[in-house]
């Protein structure tokens, strides 16, 4: 009894001194598996306090921002037809016919205010390119006439396919008959000669118009798109480095 006292008061005092120490183990232990949180970084000091106005004048300048795009178009040829053959049941050669479509890719390039494609004749009227502009309008009405002029030829055609056969059909003789026969065939000759002549210049026209690249380069539409951004810049009181963030994110 006189030595199991003084032994119990030895293991009480080291088991008061062991369990802070396991405690403090413990809870660094948990605590190193907790993952610190990543926070964002702050906004750039130089673009200032961002309000609902400027808010505002960066997305209008964003959304009416003029941009000269890359594009792929996709085309299909004529079409090419392909025979196989092979030995078909009960016997003989059979043949089988595939027809296929060629597609072709081209590459071309378009003006762009946000998400919308400009036509050509709309981005000058917005570039402030006043002069070019009415001159390619001019180009594109002067074509457009000339195509009209070849379809009116065409037209004309036609009357005379119609009157040749009407008459043909009517004719009481063989001088009749072969009068409203070559009449009916001038009507064919000037028909396809009308539509094929009127192709060209209308073709022409929609390139003028859908395309820029048929009548500027896209440095000059650069430098056209430019300018307009800038004065928009200054009418909306952004900041150049605003904008420049703003021309360096996504596309629309």
């Amino acid at each position: 009894m006189r030595f199991l006292l003084p032994a119990l008061l030895v293991s009480q005092a080291a088991w008061g001194q062991e369990t802070p120490s396991t405690q403090s183990e413990a809870d660094g232990a948990s605590a190193s598996t907790v993952l610190p949180i990543e926070k964002l970084p702050p906004a750039p000091t130089s673009l200032g306090q961002l309000t609902v106005d400027r808010l505002m004048a960066l997305r209008t300048y964003k959304a009416q921002r003029l941009q000269v795009r890359a594009e792929t178009e996709y085309r299909g040829s004529s079409v090419a037809t392909f025979t196989s053959m092979s030995y078909g049941h009960p016997q003989g050669l059979g043949s089988g016919v595939v027809v296929t479509d060629n597609i072709s890719t081209f590459r071309t390039w378009g003006v762009y205010r946000g998400p919308q494609r400009l036509s050509t004749p709309d981005f000058l009227h917005l570039a402030e390119a006043d002069k070019q502009r009415d001159r390619l309008v001019a180009d594109i009405r002067d074509l457009k006439s000339k195509s009209s002029t070849w379809y009116i030829v065409a037209g004309v055609g036609v009357a005379g396919v119609v009157a040749g056969l009407v008459g043909m059909s009517t004719a009481k003789n063989v001088d009749a008959y072969k009068t409203f026969n070559l009449v009916s065939l001038s009507g064919t000759v000037v028909t396809i000669g009308g539509l094929f002549s009127a192709s060209f210049p209308s073709a022409k026209a929609q390139r003028l118009y859908k395309y820029p690249g048929a009548s500027m380069s896209s440095d000059s539409a650069n430098d056209l798109a430019h300018a307009a951004n800038e004065k928009l810049r200054q009418e909306l009181e952004i900041a150049p480095n605003e904008a420049w963030l703003l021309d360096l994110g996504a596309t629309d």
